[in-house]
């Protein structure tokens, strides 16, 4: 019995020993920090989501080797109209949001931020960034960040796309491509007319593929041909805006996750879902909608909560009152959008694509 009993106490005295060890040697917090970064690797993997960040804790003693690019943004101001998701964010976090556009433009990865920000707020201001400039067109969706174990984040790590290699090339092409949409919408009367004629155009141009791999951005929409609803939405987004006409990009779920537009005409705010719309023949069940009618098949989520609540009326079936047929009252009635001019084939999450391969493939290292 004693001899049990020593045993025991020698096994206790030797956990006490290596619990010692494991604390004062800093083998504890290693073993911490790969625990939760793997639990939250894991996490992060089982979601689709627009905007996705990865979270590494790591310890203070890191702090000082982590890269810093130096640029804060403090140059730049944003109007509350022409940037609505801006306008939405707190004080802190629109220091926060001028320091990542600022960083965006430049094409630097990383960066510490100049506010005190945490890993709970922080992808509400990349949204804001992403929701608000669909001209910064050679980001990914995708976005990771290194945070300390208060939760304060330490360094932001944006993803590029492949349109960055030779980013004046991509703008040339990329604005070129939007320049003839734009002067062409310019020659009608009405931004009514314009919107039709730019709504038209991008459905025309383009086949719904969910294995383009830069289908998140306007320039898969304007150069490749070939979008999702991201494209569609950011594309349009982007040239109503720059013929004066305010567009908003908006997030929510529609059969599953999914992206359109608001417009601003004559005062009045309508929906606008250019996916939707491409069918064999375009159509405009979903062009300038209220949300009376459109809340019955798109729910609003995230930031796009806080956008205008559409009420317009006027240009509601205003292109065809002959097309009568009322928008479904069920998800399991929307007509599905297009992938090829010739067939509709089933349709699932407009992000349902090989995540590992895109970012993988177009990350810029």
């Amino acid at each position: 019995m004693k001899k049990k009993i020593k045993i025991k106490l020698v096994i206790i005295l030797l956990l006490i020993i290596s619990a010692l060890v494991i604390f004062f040697t800093g083998t504890y917090d290693y073993i911490k920090i790969k625990a939760i970064n793997y639990f939250e690797n894991t996490v992060n993997k089982t979601g689709l989501e627009l905007i996705k960040g990865t979270g590494s804790l790591i310890d203070k003693a890191s702090l000082e080797s982590l890269e810093d690019s130096g640029i804060k943004g403090e140059e730049y101001n944003f109007n509350n109209i022409d940037n609505p998701y801006y306008a939405i964010l707190e004080d802190d976090e629109k220091r926060l949001y001028k320091q990542i556009y600022a960083n965006m433009i430049k094409v630097e990865k990383n960066f510490r931020p100049v506010v005190n920000v945490n890993r709970d707020t922080i992808n509400d201001t990349i949204e804001a960034v992403f929701n608000d400039h669909p001209e910064i067109f050679w980001i990914n969706t995708n976005y990771s960040y290194k945070y300390v174990s208060d939760g304060k984040v330490v360094q932001i790590t944006i993803s590029y796309n492949s349109t960055s290699k030779n980013l004046e090339e991509s703008k040339k092409i990329f604005e070129d491509s939007a320049n003839k949409i734009i002067d062409k919408a310019n020659t009608y009367s009405t931004e009514y007319l314009k919107e039709k004629y730019v709504h038209d155009t991008l459905i025309e141009m383009n086949k719904y593929d969910e294995n383009e791999k830069l289908n998140q951005s306007a320039y898969s929409a304007l150069v490749k041909g070939k979008t999702v609803c991201a494209g569609y939405s950011r594309a349009f987004q982007y040239i109503m805006n720059k013929l004066g006409i305010t567009t908003y990009y908006i997030a929510g779920d529609s059969a599953g996750d999914h992206s359109w537009n608001i417009i601003e005409l004559e005062n009045e705010f309508y929906n606008v879902d250019l996916t939707w719309d491409d069918q064999k023949i375009t159509t405009y069940r979903y062009f300038n909608v209220p949300d009376s009618v459109f809340s019955k098949t798109h729910i609003r989520k995230d930031l796009s909560i806080y956008m205008p609540v559409c009420r317009g009326t006027k240009y509601y079936n205003y292109e065809t009152k002959i097309e009568t047929t009322p928008i479904p009252e069920y998800e399991e009635d929307i007509e599905e959008p297009k992938r090829e001019k010739e067939k509709i084939i089933e349709y699932d999450s407009d992000y349902d694509i090989d995540e590992e391969e895109y970012y993988e493939d177009e990350e810029i290292e």
